[in-house]
């Protein structure tokens, strides 16, 4: 691994395979306390995040492997390991796994735990 800044041992699991291969849904989390949150998601095949607004900010998506579909506004977009994709706030958005499952790395700035298909809280 190249030099990234920061502690090595801080860095190396946000690259380590291993970490995401038997998990399903919420695989890796940073540690919240920061100004940026990030997500590692695992979805099985045909797994989904049903459709929800995000009012609180953009979120940028970054999948690491395997396949699936981003809605956004009913505009589809096919994901496949490599895609970025950003998904402005105040857009709906939706996202099925195909093939072997999917799994992406979601990022935005702290706003507090995930609170998908509920109304935020006074501390997010």
């Amino acid at each position: 691994m190249r030099d990234v800044g920061g502690d090595p041992a801080c860095w190396a699991h946000v690259f380590d395979d291993r970490l995401v291969g038997s998990f399903d849904d919420d695989a890796w989390s940073l540690p919240h306390g920061g100004g940026l949150d990030a997500n590692v998601v695992r979805l099985a095949p045909g797994g989904s995040i049903g459709a929800h607004v995000n009012d609180a900010v953009d979120v940028l998506l970054v999948v690491w492997s395997g396949a699936g579909e981003l809605v956004i506004d009913d505009r589809r977009t096919p994901l496949r390991a490599g895609t970025i994709a950003l998904v402005p706030r105040h857009s709906s958005r939706s996202i099925v796994a195909h093939g072997d499952g999917l799994v992406y790395l979601s990022t935005h700035p702290a706003r507090g735990p995930m609170t998908i298909g509920q109304a935020p809280g006074p501390d997010r």
